[in-house]
């Protein structure tokens, strides 16, 4: 057997041997480590020995089956570049480290849309009141004359929209955002888990954990945002639609129809470019939370300690939101403009127009609301994640 590898971070008191397969035995102080199912690219074919035997505390020798993070003192988890290797049979061996693993791409994406689903749910309402505020700047000028009432605050947005739409007012867009949610994290969370299986594998990639998560991040979502734009516009335009609106769809399908009929396939992308700089959020969320969860000692995947994660969740979220909002408000203009002539361009033109007419102020509409869905949102979405990727 060889390595083109051979440089780790360990705990105190664990050796690697070279050369040898041994299977997991709960008997010995041996055990296998298999790559796909440490999350940072472990090779498929090394063997731990956990020496002296007995004198090892738990929590190390819980992290040896456990996702790791990062550079680790002696009680953390362990990080180990999968090694490129060379040997017979090494077909069987990959197949059978994947069934043991578990952790193929299809957990990933089963364990994030049953994530994103329970998110949708119950966040919803807020995130109608959200559009509605980052929107509504556009409807204040179009129909001043008319009538419009912008909406005032969080509270008073949610109460009339009750009071006018009734409690379906609420959960308008709820179809097209589950089935946004779905995909988007099912998409999200297996190529996030893939790309950092790949770059921790790549020997002439030499970076660090935390470049390895923050490239990942932007990876996966780019690629989730070109797959499934199509469905944020639809879910848009339902939350916006009032009697107010160009546009009025009596379901998703019709809406699908109406978008297709008046603006063509690329009506379905507006907003891409925006979507695409929105990848700067996850490559601060993503990495801060992995950060956070190391730096708490979530690193067992026999225990799920649910108040860490959710903590990181929470704490991630809220910085890489309030640092990236301005992109929002700039997609949901982009993607709610539904006939010519369309008064934004493209977004350079949407930020100077928005900051001229409307003052910096106007990126961070909303943001308060955002913040009370987004995070609620995150920490039930990592969390229900967490426990399905353990249940899987």
């Amino acid at each position: 057997m060889h390595t083109e590898r051979d440089h780790f971070w360990l705990p105190e008191g664990i050796s690697l041997q070279h050369g040898r397969e041994r299977r997991a035995d709960s008997q010995k102080q041996t055990r296998r480590l298999y790559g796909e199912d440490c999350g940072e690219g472990l090779g498929t074919a090394m063997t731990v020995e956990i020496k002296p035997a007995g004198d090892l505390p738990e929590s190390i020798a819980l992290s040896l089956d456990a996702p790791s993070y990062g550079n680790c003192e002696n009680s953390g988890p362990i990080l180990v570049p999968r090694p490129r290797i060379e040997a017979q049979g090494s077909n069987t061996d990959s197949s059978e480290s994947l069934a043991m693993s578990g952790s193929w791409p299809l957990k990933n994406s089963i364990a994030g849309a049953g994530a994103g689903c329970v998110s949708s749910i119950v966040t919803c309402p807020l995130d109608v009141v959200k559009t509605r505020l980052q929107y509504q700047g556009v409807l204040a000028e179009k129909y001043q004359k008319s009538g419009y009432k912008p909406y005032r605050g969080t509270l008073c947005t949610l109460q009339r929209i009750v009071a006018e739409e009734g409690p379906r007012g609420l959960y308008r867009g709820l179809a097209p955002m589950m089935m946004g949610y779905l995909p988007t994290w099912g998409i999200y969370f297996a190529a996030y888990e893939s790309l950092k299986r790949e770059f921790s594998a790549n020997t002439w990639l030499s970076v660090g954990p935390t470049a390895v998560h923050v490239m990942s991040a932007i990876g996966a979502g780019a690629s989730t945002s070109l797959l499934t734009n199509p469905i944020w516009v639809l879910k848009s335009r339902f939350m916006t639609q009032s009697a107010f609106t160009d546009y009025r769809y009596t379901s998703m399908w019709h809406a699908v129809r109406m978008i297709y009929s008046a603006e063509g396939l690329h009506g379905f992308y507006k907003g891409l470019g925006s979507s695409l700089l929105g990848s700067t959020h996850v490559a601060v969320q993503f990495p801060l939370y992995e950060f956070l969860k190391h730096w708490m000692h979530v690193d067992s995947e026999h225990q799920l300690e649910s108040s860490r994660i959710l903590l990181a969740s929470a704490v991630s979220k809220m910085v890489a939101s309030s640092a990236t909002y301005p992109h929002e408000v700039i997609r949901t203009r982009l993607q709610n403009q539904s006939a010519p002539p369309y008064k934004y361009k493209g977004i350079l033109h949407a930020i100077r127009l928005i900051y001229h007419e409307e003052g910096a102020a106007a990126f961070y509409r909303g943001l308060p609301t955002n913040l009370i869905r987004t995070v609620p949102a995150s920490m039930m979405t990592l969390l229900t994640y967490e426990l399905l990727i353990r249940l899987l």
